[in-house]
């Protein structure tokens, strides 16, 4: 080999670990991205539905809009809990915030690991409950004599869940809210109530259309009969 041979490919090396360098970075780079898309909101939102679609019901996360539509029919002036089922990624948690209602009132129920885990850490404030909504007063820790439960907001899948799992989260529902308190609960449905038995023991009070939502949804309000 000629003398100057090996520092004729210094340059040569050089550029290669430099190339090598940018791919590192790049490889690097691109697992923070992948990442950031999976922990962000929507994100978590679509791993979710991938894995449990009728646990989820929607493959993007409620809008802005529909959440405060919800919201709207909350008094943030009450004494009682405001429970929140179905809670996602927290759109709706953030607009009964957003209403007024305190933190200390919110009771936010979810049974995905990954979204509570998300909530936790979004509102640190807030009372984040790991279950079934079908079995609402024992994560509530109140009875039927003692309940004072103001509403209830739902954004849970009626549609697409077992109707015993239903039949048991409405009953929940009708035994926690006091007479003249509000269950809200959202829907694509288009026409009537989304599932059976909705109705029973309530009396419906405002239905509005939400366009600007993906997919565009209905928001019904009903109030527990005395």
């Amino acid at each position: 080999m000629p003398k100057n041979a090996g520092v004729a490919l210094l340059p040569l090396i050089e550029g290669l670990r430099a190339v090598g360098a940018v791919g590192l970075r790049y490889a690097a780079d691109s697992r923070r991205v992948a990442g950031a898309i999976r922990a962000a909101p929507a994100g978590l939102f679509l791993r979710e539905w991938l894995e449990a679609p009728a646990g989820v019901g929607a493959v993007w996360p409620s809008s802005e809009r529909l959440a405060r539509s919800m919201a709207a029919r909350v008094d943030p002036q009450g004494a009682g809990l405001v429970v929140e089922l179905g809670a996602g990624t927290g759109v709706v948690t953030q607009a009964l915030l957003d209403r007024g209602v305190p933190a200390e009132r919110l009771r936010v129920v979810e049974c995905a690991p990954a979204f509570v885990h998300h909530l936790r850490r979004r509102f640190p404030g807030v009372t984040i409950l790991q279950g079934d909504a079908a079995r609402l007063s024992d994560m509530l820790g109140v009875d039927a004599a003692g309940a004072a439960v103001d509403a209830i907001v739902s954004s849970l899948p009626l549609r697409s869940l077992d109707p015993d799992i239903v039949s048991a989260v409405l009953d929940q529902c009708r035994t926690l809210l006091r007479p003249g308190c509000p269950l809200i609960q959202f829907t694509y449905v288009w026409r009537g109530l989304p599932v059976a038995g909705l109705s029973d023991g309530f009396v419906s009070r405002s239905d509005q259309a939400v366009w600007a939502n993906l997919p565009p949804a209905r928001v019904i309000a009903l109030e527990r009969a005395a």
